[in-house]
């Protein structure tokens, strides 16, 4: 499916890992401490990234290398990368990089790096930003929000791991800024066009029988990934309750506009003869919950074109 479709994915629980043998250092019996890496992005996954390659070193010695691709349906951000317990002091490093599909040079690499704490588990931020896509460091720095900074933070300036920081945490279409979900109903299966109430639509036949509309949304304040799509339809000249249907969807970015998804194909005569809903109003609902648990609602009254 091509990334002008509407996109849908459920990323499995099993990620494509390499494990290289560690050093005798990182695994001995005084290693309990931990570092948790958090993966962020405000770049939109599926469209603006495809595949995620990071390398974990303990004192310098390759623990794990990973690799993590939207297309195959593994990479879903943000996201927490496991790192073994290591003795105190060890020096925890990270390189991730970032490819669009197809792309064999990265859109953008982060290094960072930390040194593991006895009895602590600290959480290591690493984000992957659009505005260091064009970005060039000395040798020995990385770049963060645009600007080229020393990889290596004191394990002092960082706070221990808590699970809940993946709900807060930036996203491509959502901040901690945003204001409180929305969405608008539009029409497109390539595009998203603006739809009024009491628009005439037009319906097509699908590959596997039935007829559609295609619809799209524009959304504000909601994950992009992972967010869970239900769309229901009325027939109120009918009194007819078309059978909702509900999957997960991937939003893109659509500039000032926020994110938006198109493409979404709503069968309009499931238990109907199609032309008993030629020339009828459809009374369309939407609604739009997040991994977060954030809900936006929306409906809008379409007539079927004759």
């Amino acid at each position: 499916m091509t990334a002008s479709r509407w996109i849908v994915r459920r990323a499995p629980a099993a990620l494509l890992a390499l494990l290289v043998p560690c050093s005798a250092g990182c695994a001995s019996e005084d290693a309990d401490a931990l570092v948790v890496v958090g993966l962020t992005t405000d770049m939109a996954v599926g469209f603006e990234l495809d595949r995620v390659e990071s390398t974990t070193k303990v004192d310098g010695v390759i623990t794990r290398a990973e690799s993590r691709s939207y297309g195959g349906g593994e990479l879903s951000l943000p996201a927490e990368l496991a790192v073994e317990p290591a003795r105190d002091g060890a020096e925890i490093a990270l390189t991730v990089a970032a490819f669009r599909d197809g792309e064999a040079s990265p859109v953008v690499t982060r290094r960072a790096a930390t040194r593991a704490v006895s009895g602590r588990a600290l959480l290591l931020p690493i984000s992957l930003d659009e505005a260091c896509s064009a970005a060039v460091c000395a040798a020995g720095a990385t770049c963060a929000e645009g600007a080229c900074v020393d990889p290596f933070i004191a394990p002092s300036a960082l706070a221990d791991h808590d699970p809940t920081w993946l709900a807060s945490a930036r996203d491509a279409c959502k901040t901690p800024s945003s204001d409180h979900p929305a969405v608008v109903i539009g029409q497109g299966d390539r595009a998203f066009a603006p739809l009024v109430d009491g628009a005439v639509v037009p319906i097509e036949a699908g590959p596997q029988g039935g007829h559609h509309v295609w619809l799209a949304l524009r959304v504000e304040g909601l994950r992009q990934m992972g967010s869970r799509l239900t769309v229901g339809g009325h027939f109120p000249e009918l009194a007819f309750e078309l059978p909702p249907f509900t999957s997960q969807v991937t939003l893109r970015r659509a500039g000032d506009a926020g994110c938006e998804i198109y493409g979404i194909r709503f069968q309009v005569d499931r238990g109907l003869p199609v032309e008993s809903v030629r020339g009828r109003a459809l009374d369309v609902e939407i609604v739009l919950e997040d991994p977060d648990g954030d809900v936006a609602t929306a409906a809008r009254r379409v007539v079927i074109a004759p």
